[in-house]
C-alpha cells in the first residue's frame, strides 16, 4: 500500500486506525484487541499501522485526545461562558443528549469499564484529561451559583458527581442495552427532566425555579 505523503492524506489514514482501534476495542475489548486486526479494519498493514502509533495504549491515548478532548473542551466553554450558573446548567444539560447519540464517548466508556485494570495509566490519564475537567467545569458553576445566591449548593464538588451521573449511566446503557431497540431512551427527555430536577434542588429561592 503506498504511504500517505500529504498532510491530508496522514490525517485520514490516521482517523481511519483511531475508527478502527475503536471497533476493536469495543467488539473485542483491550486485552483481547491485537494490533494486526486493527491494522486489517482499517485495510492497512500492520507496519502501516506502527508508523502512527506504537502500542495500544498509544492508539487510546489518541482516541482520548481526538474523541474526549473536544467535548471537554466544549463543556468548559458553556460552563464559563454562560451568564449565570442557572444558564450554564440549561446549556449542559442541552448538551449531554448530544454526548451520549452522536459522539464515540459511550463506546470509549464500555471499554474503559471491561478493562480498566488492563491498561491503569490510560485509565488515570483518561481520569485526568476528561473526568476530572468535567467535573471541575461544573463544581466552578455550582460554585459561582453558590458564591452569588443563585444556587443553595452545600459541596459544590460532590454535587458536580451528581450533576453527571446520568450522563455516564445513559452511556452504558446506550452501549448494553439498547441492542434491544426496546430499551431506547428518550435522551432529551431525560434530560429536560433531569434540569427541571436539578434547578428545583438547587435553586436558592424554589418557587423562582418552577
Amino acid at each position: 500500500m503506498l504511504r500517505a505523503r500529504t498532510p491530508a492524506a496522514k490525517d485520514e489514514r490516521r482517523q481511519a486506525l483511531l475508527k478502527a482501534a475503536l471497533d476493536e476495542f469495543f467488539d473485542r475489548g483491550f486485552t483481547a484487541a491485537r494490533m494486526d486486526d486493527i491494522a486489517r479494519r482499517a485495510g492497512l498493514s500492520k507496519g502501516a499501522l506502527y508508523l502512527y502509533f506504537d502500542s495500544k495504549d498509544a492508539l487510546f491515548i489518541a482516541l482520548i485526545e481526538t474523541v474526549a478532548a473536544p467535548n471537554v473542551e466544549k463543556v468548559e466553554h458553556l460552563a464559563a461562558a454562560a451568564p449565570s450558573a442557572t444558564a450554564a446548567l440549561h446549556a449542559l444539560t442541552g448538551f449531554m443528549p448530544h454526548l451520549i447519540r452522536e459522539t464515540p464517548l459511550p463506546r470509549v466508556v464500555k471499554v474503559l469499564l471491561a478493562d480498566a485494570g488492563a491498561f491503569p495509566d490510560v485509565v488515570r490519564r483518561y481520569r485526568s484529561q476528561v473526568i476530572d475537567r468535567v467535573l471541575a467545569a461544573i463544581a466552578a458553576v455550582l460554585e459561582r451559583g453558590k458564591r452569588s445566591g443563585e444556587l443553595a449548593v452545600d459541596d459544590p464538588k460532590l454535587t458536580a458527581r451528581l450533576v453527571v451521573a446520568p450522563v455516564l449511566l445513559s452511556a452504558i446503557w446506550s452501549v448494553v442495552f439498547e441492542i434491544d431497540p426496546e430499551a431506547r431512551v428518550d435522551l432529551d427527555a431525560l434530560f429536560a427532566l433531569h434540569k427541571k430536577m436539578l434547578l428545583h434542588a438547587l435553586a436558592a429561592n424554589p418557587d423562582a425555579a418552577k
